[in-house]
Parts: structure tokens; sequence; C-alpha cells
């Protein structure tokens, strides 16, 4: 099974070196930096559509967005994409590009998208491309429902994206593998669930949002285990003054703390 991390690392540092190379690399070239996760051929497939999609020029540009524009006021697009593209979006290249390609494609309903789900779960890859294109949209819709930055929100997308096909990846022949009774509602679940966790921790990583969580979480178990050794070496519950000598934070911030610490025994002695 590949790992989940090592691949999206991977996948972007590979995206950064084409980018960044003077001459273009071969195809050859850019999977021999996957050679040690034993992608199948249909994996390497997509690595390669997902890395050589041009780049969007100024002029490309313009010219999807114009057609963007058109689309819409033709009622041509799809109804997940008209009815975000009349919300404003980040103004980005890739984003752009993104767009565009939502354009052109047909989303299965959800009928359909069962029996998709039941072919990959008994190993059939070729639905995999029918799969991602109805997803394209959803997963945009994602990115719209999280506070991401203007500057960021492209890349959360491609987060959602890459997390996307490492999960049909993994997903795909699973149900006979596991030789148990796997769903299409159990691949719709672990799908949602997996693209909505890898954005919500490319955000964490990026904001450092998960260290203000950690801390708090840190200072919590401080003060529990402050106010137990102050018990057990008194005999009784220590005052708020010596909680605050003792861990050498303020008085109100222990407030705050012993509030936590209170709410969370009483859930524990409700259940």
């Amino acid at each position: 099974m590949l790992d989940q991390n090592t691949f999206t690392e991977t996948i972007r540092e590979v995206s950064e070196i084409i980018r960044t190379a003077s001459e273009p690399l071969s195809r050859e070239e850019i999977l021999s930096y996957f050679h040690k996760m034993e992608l199948n051929e249909k994996q390497q497939e997509m690595v390669l559509e997902y890395l050589l999609k041009p780049e969007a020029g100024e002029d490309s540009q313009a010219e999807a967005e114009s057609e963007t524009a058109e689309a819409i006021e033709n009622g041509a697009v799809s109804r997940s994409a008209e009815s975000k593209a009349d919300e404003e979006l980040p103004d980005s290249r890739a984003l752009q590009m993104y767009m565009e390609e939502l354009e052109g494609l047909s989303v299965c309903a959800q009928e359909e998208l069962q029996q998709l789900y039941e072919a990959l779960l008994g190993g059939d890859e070729t639905v995999i491309g029918k799969i991602s294109e109805s997803w394209m949209g959803r997963i945009l819709e994602q990115a719209r429902k999280l506070s991401v930055a203007p500057e960021d929100f492209s890349d959360v997308v491609q987060e959602g994206n890459m997390a996307f096909f490492m999960k049909l990846s993994e997903l795909c022949g699973s149900g006979a593998k596991a030789n148990r009774g796997l769903s299409a509602v159990y691949v719709e679940k672990e799908l949602i669930q997996t693209v909505e966790a890898a954005m919500k921790a490319y955000i964490q990583e990026v904001t450092g949002a998960g260290d203000v969580e950690n801390a708090v979480v840190g200072k919590v178990t401080l003060v529990g285990e402050a106010r137990k050794y102050l018990m057990e070496k008194n005999g009784q519950e220590p005052s708020l003054r010596e909680l605050a000598q003792y861990t050498r934070m303020s008085e109100s911030e222990l407030k705050d703390m012993l509030d936590l610490i209170r709410k969370a025994e009483e859930r524990a002695k409700a259940r």
C-alpha cells in the first residue's frame, strides 16, 4: 500500500522540479522519482496526467476566462461548476485551468456513481477516470467550505485531489481482497473523509493552527497533573494561588484551564 505522506511530498517535489527545469522532463524521468512506490500502470498514467498538465500562460488564461463566461451565459457548464462560478474565486492560473476542465465534464448521476463504486471495489481500474471527473467539482466545493486564504486556495484543492487519487488507488480491488461486503456507501464515505482530512491537514500546516490547539491541550494536561500532584502532597484541593506558583501560569489562565478540566470530568461522569 502506498504511503500517502510520502506520495504527496514526492508529487510536490516533482511538480516543482518540472516547473523549474530548463528542459522538459520525459515520462521516464518523472516516473523514476516514484520507482520505489511500485505504482501499477494505471497509477503511473494518472501521475503523469496530473503532473504534465500544461501551465496556463496569459493568453490561454484570458481565453479560459472568456470561454468560461460564455459557457455560463449559454448554460453550458455543469450544475456544480455553474453555481460556483457566480461566486468569487481566488484568481490563479491553476484554478482557471481547473474551472475550464470542469466545463467539459459530464457528472454521473448518483445511481451510476454507486455502480462505478461497486466496480472499483471489485478491482475495475477503468472506472477511476469517470469517478474522478464526477468528483472534481465536489472537491472544489469542499475547499470552498473551509477557511482558506486566497493565496492557498489552489494548493488546498490540489491536496484534496492528490488525497482523492491515493484513496481511489487504495480502494480499487479492496472489496475482493478483503473478502468482505464493502458497499458503495462505504466508498463515498471514505472519499469524503479523505478529501476533507487532507485539506484540513494542509491548512493547519501552512497556518500553524494545529500548533495553537496542541499548546492548549499541553497546558490542560500540565494543570491536571499539577492539580493531582498537589492534592496527593497536601491532602486537599490546591488553591488557585498554589497552582499558579507551581505551574508558573497566571491565575486568569489557570481559571480557563480548570474550567476545561471540570467540563471534561463532568462529560466523563455523564457517560
